[in-house]
């Protein structure tokens, strides 16, 4: 994942202490940024609409017809009562730090790099968050015509899937691991573990697509940034930006852009001499007769 960037004062001293800066969205240039269409409250189950349909998914119901799923509806309704997240506090409360997919993209080089006069930082994505805590991953940005629909009545739904199974693999693996059992039954309280664990990781993915969808979506127009994001939870609700410290080891390479003055180029050689992690110097330059740069070692 290549992040690029300007010569700066702030970006040579982000390289020196091994940090991202992390962005409040409203600091970025996208007027549109994590805009999404928020919908709210429980729909009654005689309108058979689409979102009453995906609640019920998210319940865990493959059949949105199953007729007990229909029965026990308005139980869970009032059992999830209150729940629901407030997204936009969900959102102010992010920080984001972007990157590219690609190292050789014109367009990034152009409005990021400095027209090839400042550089980018190519980074190990598995690597980078090793260090870092639960409340920060790394996101794909998904591109569209429209903004994304988020609703907090699925989300509850999936949140309160998350504490039942959860709970229920504590009290089965319990019961695996403290009571006497002949063979055949624990061979079926492991497989009653497996089952509840399986279900429980595609309850996270769904979270994560949730995620994904409220903070890593942008208009169709952006798709050439091919963008990759770091996202951070936190618990501030300012529009400050914060550090994020990464591993040394997961930066991998700085590629200087050929248009880069002399003396800045002596500069980064010298940052990157100060690291005890090797780090590649390489060259984004231009080639002959093609609207295309190629990166190459500098020895």
């Amino acid at each position: 994942m290549f992040k690029y960037s300007s010569f700066s004062e702030y970006s040579l001293m982000n390289i020196l202490n091994d940090e991202l800066y992390m962005n409040h969205y409203e600091s970025f240039n996208d007027p549109f940024e994590c805009r999404c269409e928020i919908l709210t409250g429980f729909p009654s189950k005689e309108s058979n609409s689409s979102r009453l349909q995906a609640i019920i998914r998210a319940w865990g119901f493959d059949d949105v017809n199953n007729s007990a799923a229909l029965d026990d509806y308005e139980d869970l309704v009032l059992s999830l009562e209150d729940s629901e997240p407030n997204i936009l506090d969900t959102i102010d409360s992010v920080r984001i730090s972007c990157f590219s997919k690609r190292a050789d993209n014109l367009l990034m080089w152009a409005h990021y790099g400095n027209g090839l006069r400042g550089f980018c930082l190519e980074f190990d994505e598995k690597l980078i968050l090793s260090e870092s805590n639960n409340d920060v991953g790394i996101f794909e940005v998904l591109y569209d015509c429209n903004p994304s629909k988020i609703d907090t009545a699925v989300i509850a739904t999936l949140r309160d899937q998350v504490e039942y199974h959860e709970d229920a693999i504590y009290e089965t693996e319990k019961r695996l691991n403290y009571l006497k059992l002949e063979e055949p039954e624990k061979k079926q309280i492991a497989n009653e573990v497996d089952m509840y664990k399986e279900y429980l990781e595609s309850v996270y993915d769904k979270n994560r697509e949730i995620y994904q969808l409220m903070l890593a979506s942008k208009s169709i127009e952006w798709k050439y940034e091919e963008e990759i994001r770091i996202i951070l939870q936190t618990d501030s609700f300012d529009k400050n930006g914060i550090f994020m410290k990464y591993p040394t080891s997961s930066l991998k390479s700085i590629i200087i852009g050929e248009k880069m003055p002399d003396r800045q180029k002596l500069t980064l050689q010298k940052v990157i001499g100060e690291k005890i992690s090797p780090i590649k110097l390489k060259l984004a330059s231009r080639i002959d007769g093609q609207f295309k740069v190629e990166i190459t070692d500098i020895n």
